[in-house]
């Protein structure tokens, strides 16, 4: 079992047959982001998206987590699953946990697909300062989290407000302390893995995403990584405009032979 994760991580699943897709979610959200993925991909690949260790349906972290443990905790559940080659794909947090998963086991991992992602030691004091503001504010924080991941004009839509509500109204027991404990881990996060990477990648980065300067940053340190820009799409790319993410992701599928014919 993982370090610092307490028993298995929750998942939902849909298709049952191709290639395994892993979807890796951002915090403070849950595996919910990837609704609209999940209902498309599984036309053609094995969809997983899970809640990380805190979140949603799975157990809460223990003090000293980290996103390596996260990504450990990760391969243990899709090993129950396949013991084949998958595809990752993660957003913000989930980025990197993506990112650790493909450096600890890159025989298993086809590409890693990453979105509202940047260079993580550049954005330490930020993550240091949401950690305080979960402290001051409470759970309260994370709804205003969650809305600030998308670009301003789409927050107040009526299905973004909502997508808040739903995943604000599954905050459980050890909900706050595992964002702080995860905030704190992206705050500590390693920047010598971004060179060690040895799959094939592409960053999908929203043109009016916060994180674009480091997103070309991290781009550089990786070694082979694309990166794409989604006009008009903010930190939640994924969900704010899904059909032009999936294009996107579909085109650099098919570039690398993983999408069927």
């Amino acid at each position: 079992m993982a370090k610092h994760i307490p028993g298995p991580l929750y998942f939902e699943q849909q298709g049952q047959s191709g290639i395994p897709m892993l979807f890796l979610h951002s915090t403070p959200d849950d595996n919910r982001l990837w609704i609209f993925q999940m209902a498309h991909f599984s036309n053609w690949y094995r969809c997983i998206s899970v809640d990380l260790a805190g979140y949603g349906r799975s157990p809460a972290p223990q003090d000293g987590v980290t996103l390596a443990d996260q990504a450990e905790a990760t391969w243990e559940l899709v090993d129950r699953i396949t013991d084949g080659k998958i595809i990752i794909q993660g957003n913000s947090m989930g980025s990197e946990i993506a990112m650790h998963m493909a450096d600890q086991r890159p025989e298993r991992t086809h590409c890693i697909i990453l979105s509202g992602c940047g260079y993580l030691p550049d954005i330490r004091d930020i993550q240091l300062k949401g950690k305080d503001a979960y402290r001051q504010e409470g759970i309260a924080r994370r709804r205003v989290a969650v809305l600030h991941h998308f670009q301003p004009k789409m927050r107040e839509l009526p299905h973004v407000q909502h997508y808040a509500d739903m995943v604000c109204a599954l905050n459980n027991a050890g909900t706050l302390e595992s964002i702080i404990l995860m905030n704190e881990a992206l705050a500590n996060a390693d920047p010598a893995l971004y060179k060690r990477l040895n799959v094939p990648s592409i960053i999908i980065i929203g043109s009016e995403d916060f994180t674009l300067p480091g997103a070309l940053k991290l781009q550089s340190h990786i070694p082979g990584c694309e990166l794409v820009r989604l006009e008009g799409a903010g930190h939640a790319n994924c969900f704010e405009l899904p059909w032009e993410f999936d294009r996107l992701c579909i085109e650099y599928l098919k570039k690398r032979g993983l999408f069927p014919s």
